[in-house]
């Protein structure tokens, strides 16, 4: 096993292995931690000047001694980052060594760097969150000003600078919930400046000001109009039938996301059930995420063939949502579009029917709520993905398919839940 540094340890080396027209060689940094790794400085020098300067106790001549002024100051600049990295990484490294120091302080060029790193990752919808966040706050600051300013360091942002923000915000008619998630973007970009050593921790706001939480009120719908909603005529409407059968579909698919619909594959089919894994947790869970299982019910595979693709190879998206070839950031557009879609004609169908639906999410509630009154707490904390606890998944390996496949028929089913005695009665007979 490779033993690691204590410390990366900083030399200087000449680098001959290809020498330039005017007879020199690029200096470079060579950094040993574990392995060798080296970095271009931008210096170049002979191999005579280099052994004459840098090497030399006391270089002859002022340009041998200018040389050596600039070589020993590299060295001090990189075992200074060096000192700084509380955790030390080769990329950590590269990063702080050629980042001016207006760049290092400017929470505008950490947003950047950090929104990059997530649509390297195809973490499209966080990454357009950050964006949100860092472009709310420039806003905010130059609302005030004749000059826009470029550069916004951390210690501009202060507990008093942060109250401000917040009260500009409610001002601008925008929620709570909506400075909270940007304002949690900004805390997060202090903590990893912190972590790497790049501001003192002295400075951080957010020990005195507190970010805001909304209420964040989950609204389901209750059977009766569940069943209303589901009757409503929408003869005539394209729109409005398409924008309720993906809706409904969402319901009985244990309340799946409008994206991971959008995601969903024919190698995820498995003739009597399909599965998925919520895009939404797929790269934050740290452990391997459990595939959520649904059963191909009447409704479903009516839906599919409605409004899905005829056939397709495996990796061929089940509807036609999003196509072959399109990036992270196209898809993450074209489902947002969908999504708006549906809300937009979910709501048109509900207001002509005495209703008020506000989107999606709802039929993600309304089946959290109908099925943990009709099978319990545990059979929805699995069937929606939440994995929190580990016994939920024990527990719910216990349910019989045929069971999984009742509960799913019964979401259908609009007539109000079974009493409690009831429910454990038909339990017990099984």
């Amino acid at each position: 096993m490779e033993k690691i540094a204590k410390k990366a340890i900083i030399s200087l080396y000449l680098d001959t292995r290809r020498e330039l027209s005017d007879g020199t060689y690029p200096v470079k940094i060579q950094v040993f931690y574990g392995r060798q790794k080296l970095f271009n400085t931008g210096t170049y020098a002979s191999a005579a000047d280099f052994e004459n300067s840098y090497k030399a106790a006391k270089p002859k001549g002022d340009r041998l001694k200018e040389l050596k002024i600039e070589l020993t100051s590299i060295v001090a600049r990189a075992n200074e980052v060096v000192d700084d990295l509380k955790v030390f990484t080769f990329e950590k490294f590269e990063k702080q060594l050629f980042a001016t120091k207006q760049s290092l302080t400017n929470i505008i060029d950490h947003y950047k760097n950090y929104i990059e790193e997530l649509d390297k990752n195809d973490q499209t919808g966080t990454s357009s969150s950050y964006l949100c966040s860092i472009n709310s706050i420039i806003e905010f600051i130059n609302s005030s000003r004749k000059n826009p300013i470029e550069v916004i360091t951390f210690d501009m942002i202060t507990p008093e600078f942060l109250n401000k923000y917040e009260n500009w915000m409610i001002a601008q008619d925008n929620s709570r919930t909506t400075v909270g998630i940007y304002l949690r973007a900004t805390r997060a970009i202090f903590n990893q400046a912190i972590e790497a050593g790049i501001i003192d921790k002295e400075i951080y706001p957010f020990k005195k000001y507190k970010i805001p939480t909304g209420k964040n009120t989950k609204k389901a719908i209750e059977s009766p109009d569940l069943k209303k909603l589901f009757k409503a005529d929408t003869r005539g409407n394209d729109y409005q039938e398409k924008a309720k059968a993906f809706w409904f579909f969402s319901y009985q698919c244990n309340g799946m996301n409008i994206r991971d619909i959008s995601e969903l594959k024919f190698k995820d089919l498995h003739g009597t059930y399909f599965s998925f894994l919520r895009h939404k947790t797929i790269r934050t869970t740290k452990e391997d995420p459990k595939p959520i299982i649904v059963p191909m019910t009447d409704y479903v595979k009516g839906v599919m063939e409605k409004y899905g693709n005829k056939k397709g190879r495996p990796n061929d998206y089940v509807f036609p949502i999003f196509v072959a070839g399109m990036d992270a950031k196209e898809r993450h557009r074209v489902n947002q579009n969908f999504v708006r879609f549906i809300n937009q004609h979910m709501k048109k169908l509900a207001n002509a029917n005495g209703m008020d639906i506000k989107g999606t999410m709802e039929a993600r509630h309304s089946f959290t709520t109908q099925v943990t009154r009709k099978q319990g707490m545990e059979f929805a904390q699995e069937a929606l993905g939440h994995t929190t606890l580990a016994t939920t998944q024990n527990y719910w390996a216990g349910f019989q398919n045929e069971t999984k496949k009742e509960m799913a028929d019964m979401l259908m089913n609009f007539e109000e839940p079974k009493t409690k005695e009831k429910r454990q009665e038909r339990i017990r007979q099984r």
